[in-house]
């Protein structure tokens, strides 16, 4: 069986490979592990007692978490419902730091709060719920740390278990070792201890873990036309008036400009105005023709915030040659053209001077007007369709650089929770000649499904709404059997979703807490399958490696362990669902890429790597000139820009 995904969007073909590149071994890396997992043993006596300025670091953290709930619930129908089930009066309360007048260090109190963010009821797993659950849970680290007799022995258990953690991941070189880490070191930040090592630890785990590399060429398509156009001349210069014709060739571009601290790029306009023209003045008429050089410049810049323009720049270099001189009276010509042929030439300089201040601010004018609506469209994408709906989903990056050179636009991202790692090895480089790049750390993927599915349950009732809106036919594979009722999955709360990634494979693993079948309920199952990377013929395959494996957390297949009868029973149902939901083989299909850059794609894929330290590499090369497709269309002519004289 294969399943072709030819028609993702950029975005989504990105999103559904999860990647980013395969990077050689990361020199030195194991050592810096080393050295950190030995700093680590060495500071397991060096406990700090836990004091009231780190509780009121930690409940200045659940203030910073419950602003934008509180706003979330003051414009919600259900807002008053939801203050009363979460205690709002006390959880306000906790928030200040006291109960009663003094210090809140009661690790119950806090705990009681926490639990009430935590039992999975629709609208929890919502980021302004998510963060105020995550900041309680330090709150209560410092909590339990500061009332705790064995806050010293927990301590040194916990630097045992990072050292343990650091070790192996040098010593293997993959990214599966450093799982626990992120925890530990929320642990002891939340706890005030060893903060330079922790600091220095995030550092080594908390590389970028999404790099996109963008070509100009390609995003190009989208703006580079053809500007050819031709507009009536009626100007009045120094007393004279001017009339003809004034045709204006040339190219609207796009262009990179290097920058480090956002993706700057400019519209640039470069054409040439020729004009004939007449100008009568009493009874001389001059014949000329007219060359312009016209230079207009729009500089949009993009950062992580917003996108922004700068005045629009324009010049204009204008220059004329007299054709030939008329005389309307029978008598004195020669001595009226001797005259008109002295004028004209005192009075040529500062016509000109006249003609390119005109030409520059009606292009400034024409250029700004023209380039205000795609501007101002840009602006809105960004924030409705970009950053809006990443921040609603708490997808965010903790960290978003944007940066331009003169060929590439380059994105790097990082997202993990502080309970969370990011990339512990250097990306690889991008393939140069690759139009478009992706490269994703599998913490990437990781993160994210837990942030989005950690301890939610999701029905069948669930994905068909989720169909519906957004007009679309629910996969069959998650509809239910006509022999079965519908069904539903509890995610587990720690890697609901992981994706493991070894050389030349992928592994995708999801870990259920609870499934449901109409009315029976069944333990917590692991679900896994895994894909081994193929090319061939120009092409990239992924082919799954036997069926999908489904056994209960721990379960050793081919140890002595047995399932029990419901255990087995649910593996059947499972197997058959999950064999359809993880197809045999993928073809990754050219990208089809939307909007004005259609006419750039599809895009083959050039090159999928995967290497074992996480990190996974994806290429698109320029499609072949000679495959037409339904996107395809000539170079436009367009009215850019009104014509100049």
């Amino acid at each position: 069986m294969q399943r072709s995904f030819g028609g993702w969007s950029a975005a989504a073909m990105v999103a559904c490979l999860v990647a980013g590149a395969v990077s050689r071994p990361a020199e030195g890396l194991a050592d810096d592990l080393a050295a950190l997992a030995a700093e680590a043993r060495a500071a397991k006596d060096d406990f700090r007692p836990v004091d009231s300025a780190v509780l009121e670091r930690a409940a200045g953290g659940l203030r910073r978490a419950i602003g934008p709930l509180e706003r979330l619930l003051n414009r919600s129908k259900s807002g008053p419902g939801w203050r009363s089930y979460l205690d709002w009066p006390l959880l306000k309360l906790a928030a200040r730091g006291r109960v009663d007048g003094g210090v809140l260090s009661d690790a119950g109190l806090v705990d009681r709060l926490q639990r009430k963010f935590e039992t999975g009821d629709a609208g929890l797993e919502m980021p302004q719920f998510a963060r105020v659950r995550r900041a309680l849970d330090r709150y209560r680290e410092a909590s339990v740390a500061a009332a705790s007799e064995d806050a010293a022995e927990r301590y040194a258990s916990r630097m045992e278990r990072l050292a343990e953690a650091l070790e192996k991941a040098a010593a293997s070189g993959t990214a599966d070792d450093l799982e626990p880490v992120g925890r530990i070191l929320d642990d002891l930040e939340a706890t005030g201890q060893a903060s330079e090592l922790t600091a220095r630890i995030r550092r080594a785990t908390g590389r970028p873990n999404l790099l996109l590399d963008v070509d100009e060429s390609l995003l190009a398509t989208a703006v580079n036309r053809v500007v050819d156009q031709t507009d009536p001349v009626d100007e009045l210069i120094l007393g004279t008036r001017i009339r003809g014709t004034g045709r204006t060739t040339g190219l609207v571009m796009l262009d990179f400009v290097p920058s480090a601290e956002a993706a700057v790029v400019d519209i640039v306009l470069d054409a040439t105005n020729h004009s004939q023209t007449r100008g009568t003045q009493g009874p001389v008429t001059v014949c000329s023709r007219g060359v312009t050089k016209l230079d207009a410049r729009k500089r949009i810049v993009v950062n992580d915030v917003a996108v922004s323009e700068m005045p629009t720049e324009a010049d204009a270099s204008a220059s004329t040659r007299p054709e030939g001189i008329g005389i309307s009276r029978r008598f004195g010509q020669r001595l009226i053209r001797k005259i008109a042929s002295r004028k004209i030439a005192e009075m040529q300089p500062r016509a000109e001077r006249i003609a390119e201040g005109r030409a520059r601010e009606k292009l400034r004018r024409q250029f700004a007007e023209q380039t205000a609506g795609p501007i101002a469209q840009a602006r809105r994408d960004y924030q409705a369709r970009f950053r809006e709906p990443l921040e609603e989903r708490g997808w965010f990056p903790e960290s978003l650089q944007l940066s331009t050179s003169d060929r590439r636009l380059s994105v790097r991202a990082r997202k993990a929770l502080t309970s969370q790692i990011a990339a512990a090895a250097p990306p690889p480089d991008p393939d140069p000649s690759a139009v478009l790049a992706a490269r994703v750390h599998d913490t990437m993927a990781n993160n994210v499904a837990e942030i989005t599915l950690a301890g939610r349950t999701i029905t069948q009732a669930d994905v068909e709404q989720l169909a519906d809106k957004r007009q679309a036919a629910m996969p069959e594979a998650f509809g239910s059997d006509p022999d079965q009722p519908p069904w539903s999955i509890t995610f587990a709360r720690r890697r609901p979703v992981e994706l493991d990634v070894k050389d030349d494979w992928l592994k995708v693993t999801i870990r259920g807490d609870r499934f449901a079948s109409g009315d029976r309920e069944f333990p917590a199952m692991d679900i896994w399958a895994a894909y081994r990377v193929e090319h061939a013929g120009g092409g990239v395959r992924l082919a799954r490696d036997g069926d999908v494996q489904i056994y209960p957390p721990g379960f050793e297949p081919g140890g002595g362990d047995k399932l029990t009868i419901q255990e087995t029973s649910l593996r059947r149902i499972l197997q058959r669902r999950f064999n359809r939901i993880f197809p045999e083989s993928v073809d990754v299909e050219p990208l089809e890429l939307q909007g004005e850059l259609a006419a750039a794609g599809p895009l083959p894929i050039q090159e999928l790597r995967v290497s074992k330290n996480g990190w996974i590499s994806a290429g698109w090369r320029k499609k072949d000139p000679s495959v037409a497709t339904a996107s395809d269309r000539p170079a436009a002519s367009g009215r850019l820009v009104a014509r100049s004289e």
